[in-house]
């Protein structure tokens, strides 16, 4: 189920599949990078599983196309149709949990903050999660989305069990004992395999995430980075092109929370640290992004003084609030996976790129990591991995500095995330992935007519 975030308004009574779902006007859908945006002939919100059944079937018997959406956070063009997009976020909520097993299924178009809240009301928590958490679960797997750390399961492998409504208007569940095949797959789905009506999660007990961010020399930090990466829990650094140091954050597990657990830190060290995220490391790097975006000769300048904004901290919360940043600047990115051991010569190359040409981001460059994973898409499949995203301010070019850093990771053996800004087809892809066949044959299975298909993922699978 991939990401969008339309807005719409009034019904329309002439937009097809409108008569038995709760329905959206004909209107504008946009990615949440602004950098997509389509007008489809409609776009339905359905509220239940029998009613997402229902715009399928009746998709199929128009001859329409349907994609899936979400929160619109892919940069690429998975979700745009001139059809019909299927709009998530209303299918949305607890469906059940079983704390004993620790195992908690919710509906896909829940948000990853969602269920990190209801987890924690129940002791529970996400072993790992990405840095932001406003995507819905189902998006969140289309596109391979991952945190940091070498030693703890992606979010795609704490997915035990999915159920899929398939173009046939057919519910399937599919598990590790039951249509294993279609769980490999659906792990990284790209919304072609039917629409993710609920994922059952294996969930850990709740427990607390120590910080450390700090700022070292950069070339001592890529000199060591597989050992650095592989010697904590949770690793990533930060880069801003041009300058000689890095902004490092190493997350440290902690015991399981007490039954008397109250949340850790004072009241106003709190308020501090949320006030250092939202004016030094959001407010600040939005303003710098729209400045540099007028006057583009001061940008060197300018990260000298973003980069500088991010002081060293500590501090120790609940997992969820340490794993994540707030998202509040709207940005482009691209994301490449490489083989771990190739990541340093990779971003060594990056580095040489922005010398020799003179690059620019209003973002830092960001490194992490993450263990092999079994979804037949994942571009951690197979291989630990080390990635590398460069993201730009939405209104600053970045197509030259993005192709040129493609090159780099494609001669370092990298796949792209599947959600982020790439120019790569089946052609170049499928030698990228052993089970690439695999994945094909479950889609030809669950939809031989191509419902779920637009051009983009036509020309991603070469179907």
């Amino acid at each position: 189920m991939n990401e969008q975030s339309a807005t719409p308004d009034d019904p329309a009574e002439s937009s097809p599949l409108t008569a038995k779902v709760a329905k959206v006007a004909k209107d504008t859908w946009r990615s949440w990078g602004r950098n997509l945006t389509v007008t489809p002939a409609a776009i339905v919100r359905p509220e239940n599983t029998d009613q997402v059944e229902q715009v399928l079937r009746d998709a199929a018997a128009q001859g329409l196309r349907v994609r899936p959406a979400g929160s619109g956070q892919s940069f690429s063009p998975l979700v745009p149709t001139s059809d019909v997009v299927l709009d998530a976020t209303a299918l949305t909520g607890l469906s059940s949990i079983d704390v004993e097993k620790q195992q908690a299924t919710f509906f896909g178009g829940t948000t990853i903050q969602q269920i990190s809240q209801i987890l924690e009301d129940h002791g529970l928590a996400l072993g790992n999660m990405p840095d932001f958490t406003g995507q819905t679960i189902a998006g969140a797997i289309a596109t391979g989305t991952h945190g940091t750390g070498l030693g703890q399961p992606s979010l795609a492998e704490q997915i035990i069990d999915i159920t899929i409504a398939t173009p046939s208007g057919e519910l399937i569940t599919c598990s590790e004992t039951s249509h294993p095949e279609i769980l490999r797959a659906a792990r990284v789905h790209l919304g072609v395999l039917g629409v993710i009506v609920s994922v059952t999660i294996q969930c850990v007990s709740a427990f607390r995430l120590h910080c450390a961010e700090f700022r070292e020399p950069l070339a001592r930090l890529v000199d060591s980075l597989p050992e650095r990466m592989s010697g904590a829990d949770h690793f990533e650094f930060f880069w801003m092109p041009g300058r000689h140091t890095a902004h490092t954050r190493i997350l440290s597990r902690l015991h399981r929370l007490p039954d008397t657990y109250t949340r850790p830190a004072s009241p106003f060290s709190r308020v501090l640290r949320r006030a250092d995220d939202a004016v030094l490391r959001t407010s600040l790097t939005s303003g710098l992004g729209r400045l540099a975006s007028v006057a583009p000769k001061t940008v060197p300048g300018l990260n000298k003084l973003e980069s500088m904004s991010k002081s060293s901290r500590r501090y120790t919360d609940v997992s969820y609030r340490v794993f994540t940043a707030p998202r509040a600047v709207r940005f482009v990115s691209t994301e490449y996976a490489m083989p771990l051991e190739n990541t340093a010569a990779a971003f060594r190359d990056l580095e040489a790129l922005v010398d020799r040409k003179g690059y620019t981001l209003s973002f830092p460059v960001l490194v992490r990591c993450s263990p092999p994973e079994q979804g037949y898409l994942s571009p951690s499949a197979d291989r630990y991995t080390g990635w590398i995203s460069l993201r730009q301010y939405g209104k600053r070019p970045y197509e030259e500095f993005f192709r040129d850093a493609e090159q780099i990771f494609l001669e370092h053996g990298g796949r792209p995330h599947w959600g982020s800004i790439h120019t790569q087809t089946a052609e170049t892809l499928k030698p990228m992935y052993p089970h690439w066949d695999d994945f094909l044959k479950v889609r030809s299975n669950l939809d031989p007519n191509g419902l779920l298909l637009n051009d983009h993922t036509r020309s991603l699978l070469g179907v």
